[in-house]
């Protein structure tokens, strides 16, 4: 919160990029009480207009996650990277709600080892938020999934949704699944 409120002094020079490194490790030494709240960004944003904000969340909870993201971060690219924990669904949809005018690149990432299979982030419900990122986000130009459930039909709605714009989308082979009535069709 202190580096935002120096930046956001109008003596400094105007940010294009901050990349922040978010990591289990300096979230379990470090309060995350000292994080920027919402009033910070927008001071920030309001002499750094064109700031754009790159995050790599290395093993952080969904509950920190969604305790650091605040609405006025101008974010543009966000990478999930996981070892011990898996991100939730509803972090997923916060950014999609949250960061629709600028974000541009979403990376997700497991490492977990479970044999029960990947993590599905739509928790059986009718909406992926995936599917919702994709249709929420309009310049989102790079969707990479590693390690968490993807279903094919969901897959196929968030290539259509971006189409052209979608200029990487990247999903581990073993990610996505089947339908049971989807194979019988096939």
């Amino acid at each position: 919160a202190e580096m935002a409120r120096v930046l956001a002094d109008s003596n400094h020079v105007p940010l294009h990029r901050l990349s922040l490194l978010v990591h289990s490790v300096s979230i379990m030494h470090k309060s995350l009480d000292s994080m920027p709240e919402d009033e910070n960004w927008k001071a920030l944003t309001r002499n750094s207009t064109n700031l754009r904000v790159y995050i790599m969340a290395f093993d952080v909870k969904s509950d920190d996650m969604l305790r650091i993201l605040k609405p006025s971060i101008p974010l543009e690219r966000i990478h999930f990277d996981s070892y011990v924990t898996c991100v939730s669904g509803a972090v997923v949809d916060l950014i999609s709600r949250q960061y629709d005018k600028f974000l541009t690149h979403f990376i997700l990432m497991n490492d977990v080892i479970d044999m029960s299979g990947f993590p599905d982030l739509s928790d059986n419900r009718n909406e992926d938020p995936l599917v919702l990122l994709a249709w929420r986000c309009t310049r989102l130009s790079l969707l990479a999934v590693h390690g968490y459930t993807v279903w094919a039909h969901n897959l196929i709605a968030i290539a259509r949704l971006r189409g052209s714009d979608l200029k990487v989308l990247e999903v581990t082979e073993e990610s996505i699944d089947f339908d049971q009535g989807e194979l019988a069709d096939q």
